[in-house]
């Protein structure tokens, strides 16, 4: 489920041996994550080395000092660390001075606007090299359910390819294991091809959306605070993570902000979301009423508070930051219902 410059990229782990610092980041958590992924294992064996963020913010010389370390055995090994926000930035700095690297570093990140001054500095540098995970459109996220499904020798056509990326908000790791599930079931491969049909996906997957948070995104935007809290409720009886949560409001403020842009310029609210292929024709409705709450300058100063809210959820227990979560969308929903 990837692209050429994507393939490119992820390859580069093995041929680059120039770049100290392999950096990806973006809107599109799963795709980070899956892109991660890839790169260790085209690294084999190789030792993964962990770094937690608060140490390098703490000790700038550390991220520079496991790229120069070699293995008391000589063993391949690599580093891997997420960054929240600009607390790396030093580190980075650091890493990146080094004449010779022995061990390759992976870093991830969330969303960072192009005023971070991290994201200015590996894009800018020769010893780095950046990929950003834009959210994909419903087509292309479509077309690579198709294609990820012709790898384990299933076919389907494009109607069911967008079902399975709508039913899996376009996370392609939920995608793929949607795939390899209805692959199991099929018992097919590459050598013995199955075509799904619907009936069969529709009894396999329920289509319950067990951690789906489009629901409680929908009633925070729209400012429905008995909604909110029946929705979280929901969502905390299922576990969904907290800062899975975050990042889905994150990627709706993003969209949301793109969409009243347009608004600003004269469009209608209501043309500018039907012209919007990602935005499924049962959320338009609601859509609609979110272009009309929030402004731009809200929408803004919102998107920043949730990058905020997001490194602080990192640094707090897990228990403690489901509380904290719940409090700051119940803010955010009564911010909603003063807007109209």
């Amino acid at each position: 489920m990837s692209n050429a410059k994507e393939r490119g990229f992820i390859s580069a782990i093995t041929t680059r041996s120039d770049i100290r610092l392999f950096f990806i980041f973006g809107q599109d958590e799963s795709a980070i994550a899956d892109i991660a992924s890839q790169m260790a294992a085209q690294l084999g064996g190789a030792e993964r080395i962990d770094i937690d963020s608060d140490r390098i913010r703490n000790d700038p010389a550390l991220l520079a000092d496991e790229a120069s370390a070699l293995s008391l055995f000589g063993d391949k090994r690599y580093v891997r660390v997420n960054f929240r926000r600009e607390e790396a930035l030093a580190a980075v700095e650091n890493l990146l001075e080094l004449d010779s690297c022995v061990n390759p570093v992976i870093a991830t990140a969330g969303n960072l606007t192009k005023t971070s001054k991290l994201r200015k500095l590996v894009e800018s540098h020769p010893r780095a090299l950046s990929h950003i995970c834009y959210l994909p459109e419903e087509t292309d996220a479509a077309s690579a359910v198709m294609g990820y499904a012709a790898t384990v020798g299933l076919k389907l056509d494009r109607s069911l390819a967008a079902r399975i990326a709508r039913y899996t908000h376009q996370d392609r790791k939920l995608a793929q294991a949607e795939i390899e599930k209805l692959a199991l079931y099929y018992d097919a491969s590459p050598q013995r091809p199955a075509t799904v049909d619907v009936t069969t996906f529709e009894a396999l997957s329920a289509e319950t959306g067990e951690e789906n948070v489009n629901g409680l995104i929908n009633q925070i935007m729209n400012g429905d605070l008995r909604g909110t809290g029946r929705e979280l409720v929901s969502a905390h009886n299922l576990g969904v993570d907290a800062i899975r949560i975050t990042r889905a409001l994150q990627r709706r403020v993003t969209l949301l902000a793109a969409l009243r842009a347009k608004v600003d310029k004269g469009s209608n609210p209501g043309a500018v979301v039907k012209a919007t292929r990602s935005i499924f024709w049962k959320d338009a409705d609601d859509f609609v009423n979110q272009l009309g709450r929030w402004t731009s300058v809200r929408l803004v100063g919102l998107n920043g508070h949730l990058l905020d809210l997001e490194s602080k959820l990192m640094s707090v227990r897990e228990g403690l930051g489901v509380i904290i979560l719940e409090e700051e969308l119940i803010r955010i929903a009564r911010a909603a219902a003063r807007s109209r």
